[in-house]
């Protein structure tokens, strides 16, 4: 115990209860092209619903990379995802006044909004500024619409006033309302569903602007050049005189439950006319299936950067936007004083005003996302922002790597730069599509020998080479595709560790049932076909008749024959060598005496027993004394512990011999 100077008790614990852990050994990686989601950075996905939800569906072009993930979900719990886009990806943006010049955005992550954007530099009085959460020309298809107040729409001359009315009607023709164009600033839009609200309380509803193009049902109207001709989805109001008044209030109003236009917060503040609700439109309908559809909306959110609710979270909405949306960012740069008590604050003031914005009622503007772009990546940026994320051992926990479609140079760098460096994951691949896809099995198997021999000679027990590609369903689009196998061979270890243990082998009629397969695009149904794959480490997938698709070998890619060609032993000793790694943490700065060894034997032998109960080894041994830590490696700060196990071997090959005998002959005369 620790020195007294004077009387007392001392208390101190000794904690013995360390063991060594249980560690996580199935979660999948990988990194695909996708249509949506963050980019250059992890994140978990635990099934295929939840894949689609948040990188998009796949259409013929991505198909593998989406598949890839979602196949190995059909075995497995869990796979890391990280997205990858070409240089020429970029984000769907609209910008209205100041600060945003029209250029492009480039945000691939919350933590890059986050940071300063550069085409983002000043603050605008009255600019709105949005952008597609992520990039792709799936934003294209977004429309954002901020409403503030009631949405009720009177045009004259100066511009768009609350409250006036237009009683310039011409015409009540027999499809419609033709009336003149008075405002030479700013362009009429309308939009299919607002409501014309005539001086006698009669309301129709807005069916199109006749003789005007609309797109997915808003419509661009004319300047003061021309008239303008409504035609109405119930029939004309049944006063039809000539210059009866009315009034339009936007369809998007119908959807925000107030019309104030000051928060509580800023009205408290002395302060006014912070108020807008934000709205965002599936506008063309890529989102789900039907154009106009809304996907989000913010109510009564201020436009004061220091708002709160009443249990103290931010209603800035720029700040509300980033935290809820799925879909955009609000990224004006910020006013120096935008606070709730500065009631003059321009761009508190009305949304008419704003040039380029599409007005589609009073205090109502829609602003479509253009410029979104998709980008394909290279090799090079599918390695530098996307696979090198899951380099390192000890920020990132993953163990099983399907490559998908991967090049060769793509999967040796996988195999090399993660795999043979973290010691604790394997990868999983497949020949290219043009080996085995409309082969015959002869020149399949020709196309598999070269491809191992050449293409991919790699030597390592921490791949995994499968003999191809399978016909499957894509569900999203109706259609029959090729996707590589990788993804389900490696889906298949993970399964087997779920059901049995991490060691036994996945292959075989009991764990290898390969699912969601049409057929094989090559079948290697003959033993001499698989001979000739076994003998190069490409593991068979068969067709069996009755029996199903079953992997038909457990091979790793290591060419040298030891206990390590195989995957269940290889998966054995990353499971040992983890576990007891993670235990033996603990054991740095501590002292280096037989007190410090016995505690680590002690910690250890438990654990090699439990597994050896668990049929994954058939003997141990573990040495830690002062035969490996002699002096001169105590002098050098090591500590040595050297483990011997014997790992369970899984049957290859099985021999069966029958042996005719005499009638009297006795069996223990002639059997073991």
């Amino acid at each position: 115990m620790a020195f007294r100077v004077s009387p007392g008790v001392s208390i101190k614990e000794i904690d013995l209860t360390t063991v060594v852990p249980a560690v996580a050994t199935t979660p999948g990686g990988y990194a695909g092209y996708f249509y949506w989601g963050p980019c250059k950075e992890i994140v978990t996905v635990t099934s295929e619903r939840e894949l689609a939800d948040i990188f998009g569906k796949p259409d013929s072009t991505n198909f593998v990379d989406f598949f890839t993930p979602a196949n190995f979900l059909q075995y497995g719990n869990n796979i890391q995802v990280v997205r990858v886009v070409g240089a020429s990806a970029s984000n769907a943006a609209v910008g209205i006044t100041g600060g945003f010049s029209g250029g492009t955005f480039d945000i691939n992550n919350e933590s890059e909004y986050d940071a300063p954007i550069a085409a983002v530099t000043t603050a605008a009085a009255n600019g709105l500024v949005f952008a597609a959460k992520y990039p792709g020309a799936l934003g294209n298809s977004l429309k954002v619409v901020v409403v503030a107040g009631n949405g009720l729409t009177g045009y004259a001359n100066a511009g768009v006033s609350t409250g006036m009315t237009i009683s310039a009607a011409l015409d009540f023709g027999a499809t419609g309302l033709t009336f003149a164009a008075v405002n030479s600033t700013y362009k009429y839009h309308f939009t299919k569903g607002d409501s014309i609200i005539f001086n006698d309380g009669t309301t129709v509803l807005l069916d199109s602007v006749v003789g005007v193009t609309g797109v997915n049902n808003e419509f661009s109207g004319l300047t003061s050049s021309g008239n303008i001709k409504l035609s109405f989805q119930n029939g004309l109001p049944k006063a039809q005189a000539s210059g009866m008044t009315f009034q339009v209030k936007s369809v998007y109003s119908n959807y925000v439950n107030t019309v104030a236009t000051t928060t509580n917060y800023a009205a408290a503040q002395g302060g006014s006319g912070d108020m807008i609700s934000v709205l965002v439109i599936d506008n063309d309908g890529k989102w789900t299936g039907t154009p106009g559809t809304l996907l989000e909306k913010y109510e009564a959110v201020s436009r004061a950067s220091d708002a709160r609710n009443t249990d103290g979270s931010s209603n800035y909405y720029k700040n509300v936007i980033r935290d809820q949306s799925d879909y955009i960012y609000a990224i004006q740069a910020d006013l120096a004083d935008n606070t709730g008590g500065v009631s003059t604050k321009t761009n508190w003031t009305t949304l008419n005003g704003i040039a380029g914005a599409r007005l589609v009622g009073h205090n109502v503007i829609s602003l479509g996302l253009t410029q979104g772009a998709d980008g394909t990546p290279s090799d090079g940026e599918r390695w530098n922002d996307g696979w090198s994320y899951f380099a390192d051992a000890e920020t990132v926990d993953v163990s099983l790597l399907p490559l998908g479609n991967a090049s060769a140079t793509l999967a040796k760098l996988v195999v090399n730069n993660i795999c043979e460096k973290r010691l604790d994951c394997m990868a999983f691949a497949s020949p290219a599509s043009t080996d085995v896809v409309s082969k015959l099995p002869y020149e399949a198997l020709n196309s598999l020998k070269t491809f191992r021999d050449s293409t991919f000679n790699i030597n390592s027990s921490y791949a995994v080479l499968d003999s191809g590609w399978k016909y499957q369903l894509d569900t999203y689009n109706n259609v029959i595709r090729t996707v590589p196998l990788n993804a389900d061979i490696a889906g298949l270890v993970a399964r087997t560790e779920f059901t049995n243990e991490a060691w036994f082998s996945p292959a075989g009629f009991n764990r290898g049932q390969v699912k969601n397969v049409v057929k094989l695009a090559y079948n290697p149904s003959t033993e001499a076909h698989r001979d000739e794959l076994y003998t190069r480490q490409i593991n068979p997938v068969v067709s069996f008749p009755g029996e199903g698709v079953i992997l038909y070998g457990d091979k790793t890619a290591q060419t040298r024959p030891s206990a390590f060609d195989r995957i269940n032993v290889r998966r054995l000793f990353i499971i040992l060598e983890k576990a007891i790694a993670t235990a033996s943490k603990f054991f740095l700065f501590e002292q280096n005496d037989a007190f410090t060894r016995a505690q680590f034997k002690n910690l250890v032998v438990p654990f090699l027993k439990t597994v050896q109960q668990r049929r994954g080894i058939t003997d141990f041994k573990v040495v830690c004394d002062d035969t490996n830590n002699t002096g001169e490696v105590i002098d050098r700060n090591e500590f040595v512990a050297d483990i011997f196990v014997k790992p369970t071997r899984s049957i290859n090959f099985i021999q069966l011999n029958f042996i005719a005998t005499k009638t009297g002959v006795n069996f223990t005369e002639v059997g073991g």
